[in-house]
């Protein structure tokens, strides 16, 4: 009889672990109306200072779209640490390949001073001027955040023939045990919002 007790406390502590690690929300989300088109490959882009921030954040992405059988390659392989992103050079890698489709996360707000940048392709590449929001880094640095951190994200995509942003999604996440958790848990929202919303197939 006790180890039965043992079990059933166990078992509803790891629910409310599980139920705790849920910190990331989509905040509001928006799609060209009458979009009928699908995508086939992505570039993942990751807004960062931090260059190690920002292929953890497209390698997973890419990594997760994989299990799903979509294609998708992280931006540092075509678009150096040594470059500034920005559409010209966005355009530029995409010459000679078969992305049609270019996703952008960047940071819109946080709770500590961050410096502020403009979407790399926003807005002279973007569908809507109202979503040209002022953007930050994706996350400054790795490793654990405050308990009272609350994290941000614009998530932009763009078609690539189209040079027009058709579908844009902001999350939140409130007090990330790390940012690898962060990247982790915005990752599956996005992927499950885009095939939800069949930008992805």
């Amino acid at each position: 009889m006790f180890t039965g007790f043992i079990k059933i406390i166990t078992f509803l502590l790891l629910c409310v672990v599980m139920t705790s690690c849920a910190n990331t929300s989509l905040v509001q989300s928006w799609k060209q109306p009458e979009l009928e088109k699908s995508f086939n490959h992505l570039m993942i882009i990751g807004i960062s200072d931090s260059q190690q921030t920002r292929r953890i954040y497209e390698n997973h992405f890419v990594a997760e779209l994989k299990k799903k059988n979509i294609t998708a390659t992280p931006s540092y392989k075509l678009i150096s640490s040594k470059q500034i992103i920005n559409r010209e050079t966005i355009l530029k890698a995409l010459q000679g390949t078969d992305i049609d489709s270019v996703l952008v996360s960047y940071l819109v707000s946080a709770d500590s001073e961050i410096r502020h940048y403009d979407s790399p392709l926003n807005p002279s590449y973007s569908g809507s001027p109202d979503d040209n929001l002022i953007s930050a880094t994706l996350i400054t640095n790795r490793g654990r955040s405050s308990s009272s951190e609350v994290i941000g994200l614009k998530n932009d995509f763009y078609d690539v023939q189209a040079k027009s942003m058709i579908w844009s999604a902001q999350t939140r996440t409130v007090a990330p045990e790390s940012i690898d958790h962060a990247i982790t848990e915005v990752t599956e929202l996005l992927i499950k919002e885009l095939i939800n919303d069949n930008i992805l197939k």
